[in-house]
């Protein structure tokens, strides 16, 4: 199984969340924001799951789902949008801010 990509751009909270997928011994790879997430799905083996915020510099989350949406190659990943704003087209799941760690934990289990 691939490991799980956090897309999350301050760093406390992509810590927090590493640390507390990392508690089950998952592979872990995160990216500061949408451009830096296509490039680590180039690079990475292929993620089990997506972690994505929304609100980024750069690539928000808006955009980097069109772009995964457009992708045969990643289109299929799910993704869990986390954020304090509405789900998004093309999230499998929307968590609001700050988010229910039991929910997300069994969510990423569906997935990885």
């Amino acid at each position: 199984m691939g490991p799980l990509l956090i897309v999350e751009d301050e760093i406390a909270v992509r810590d927090a969340l590493t640390e507390l997928v990392n508690k089950d011994g998952r592979e872990i790879v995160t990216a500061n924001d949408g451009q830096e997430a296509l490039a680590r799905l180039a690079e990475v083996p292929r993620p089990c799951l997506i972690l994505l915020d929304l609100m980024m510099p750069r690539m928000n989350g808006w955009e980097f789902l069109q772009r995964k949406s457009a992708d045969p190659l990643i289109a299929d990943i799910p993704t869990i949008v986390l954020s304090g704003s509405g789900r998004p087209a093309g999230a499998a799941h929307h968590l609001t801010k700050p988010v229910d760690v039991n929910r997300l934990l069994t969510l990423i289990d569906q997935y990885c």
